[in-house]
């Protein structure tokens, strides 16, 4: 395994966007999004 799991980048991401909600959460819907087109899922 290479990486962090899917869960645990949101886990992350989740923790930033607590602790800085606004520019936190337009670049974590852009993290997800690129983790989701890596994956191929």
């Amino acid at each position: 395994m290479h990486g962090a799991s899917r869960e645990e980048i949101a886990e992350v991401l989740g923790v930033a966007v607590a602790m800085n909600a606004g520019t936190a959460l337009v670049f974590s819907a852009r993290a997800m999004d690129a983790v989701h087109e890596h994956s191929g899922s």
